[in-house]
């Protein structure tokens, strides 16, 4: 479990039982497919969400403050040199706060505890937000591996070895 400061901020391996919350931050199948890809059918079932994004408590993490669950992501590994970083949502209500750049940070720095030295995401190109977020935190837009134009919406980012930033 990882703390922040004197907050009640922390991060933890999810269960799933948070799964039904997390789910109920997603409206419509528009929003599964930007949050999930299209691996994930809608309306998304915990029973089928927990094969269709390979759930584990080893690579799935919850954000949480004062014992409420805000936010969850993904660290799937690629190789032994980087993990990719996926499904990162924060609950709709407090969106716009920080927790994003929070939760973040928690899966960088879970990610360099298991020692891996890079960290890969997707983003969709429209999201400016996020955008603007992971290039703060040290992601920067690379080629996609093994892209075959099919993902013309996404971006594709990766930090540098030892150049994470915001830990």
């Amino acid at each position: 479990m990882r703390h922040s400061g004197n907050t009640f901020v922390h991060l933890r391996p999810a269960t799933r039982n948070d799964l039904p919350v997390i789910i109920s931050w997603i409206p419509d199948a528009a929003g599964c497919r930007r949050w999930a890809g299209p691996a994930v059918t809608f309306p998304i079932a915990v029973a089928s969400l927990t094969q269709e994004i390979t759930f584990s408590p080893h690579n799935s993490y919850c954000l949480e403050e004062k014992a409420e669950l805000i936010g969850f992501g993904q660290l799937i590994p690629k190789s032994d040199q980087r993990v990719h970083a996926a499904r990162i949502i924060v609950a709709p209500q407090i969106r716009g706060r920080g927790y994003g750049r929070k939760l973040c940070q928690f899966l960088m720095a879970q990610a360099s505890e298991l020692k891996y030295p890079r960290i890969s995401l997707n983003v969709y190109r429209d999201n400016s937000t996020a955008i603007k977020l992971y290039r703060s935190l040290g992601f920067r837009e690379r080629e996609l591996p093994g892209q075959d134009g099919s993902a013309k919406n996404i971006i594709y980012m990766e930090t540098e070895p030892n150049q994470q930033s915001g830990l």
